[in-house]
């Protein structure tokens, strides 16, 4: 039953990790499908390893994102391009707009690449695509570190897992902790909403 109700968790939480509203027209997401399909086949020196970690890779210093996914969609190759040179909020950006369109090895390896560039959110997004076997450890890892660098949806998953035992010991006090952290960036706030229904589970 945890298994199942972590499954329908990352799945909410993809979503809405994803869920600045923008349509992609279909000769924009045709582009970006072409784009994705070549980079997986050739799969260049500056996509970062999925093997690595993101609490591993995660600088010590933040990169404020600063993108526009619908600019993204509409010009994928220069989004690439930006993030191939070492621009954060390129990869980020380029990460959620193939993400609407498909999802996979891309998207996770360009999340990881934001995250190592300073994006926390970037670390977050690819803790949530390894949060499972194996990748279990690292993900948790990652959510607390991510949380302490006051990323929202790093803080409601870690108190996730605190909640229900995954992957570590159940500790209700640390999950009000992590919780406090979950609406930094406001009450509207996907993470807040969900961390504010974490929180009324364990108080009731």
């Amino acid at each position: 039953m945890a298994r199942r109700t972590l499954y329908v968790f990352m799945i909410a939480l993809s979503i809405a990790l994803a869920s600045i509203s923008f349509r992609v027209s279909p000769a924009s997401a045709t582009d970006a499908a072409k784009i994705a399909d070549e980079l997986e086949r050739s799969w260049p020196d500056w996509l970062p390893d999925l093997d690595k970690c993101p609490a591993d890779v995660m600088p010590a210093r933040d990169v404020a994102p600063d993108f526009s996914i619908e600019r993204c969609s509409a010009a994928m190759d220069r989004c690439l391009d930006r993030c191939r040179k070492g621009d954060a909020s390129g990869c980020y950006a380029a990460a959620i707009a193939l993400g609407k369109i498909r999802a996979g090895r891309l998207t996770e390896a360009l999340f990881l690449r934001a995250c190592t560039l300073g994006i926390v959110s970037g670390c977050t997004n690819r803790a949530a695509g390894m949060d499972s076997g194996k990748g279990g450890s690292c993900a948790l890892r990652t959510y607390r570190l991510a949380c302490d660098r006051a990323d929202p949806w790093a803080c409601t998953m870690s108190a996730f897992h605190l909640i229900r035992g995954i992957g570590t010991d159940k500790d209700l006090d640390r999950a009000r902790s992590a919780l406090s952290r979950s609406c930094l960036l406001g009450e509207d706030d996907q993470a807040c909403i969900y961390g504010k229904a974490l929180l009324k589970e364990i108080d009731h």
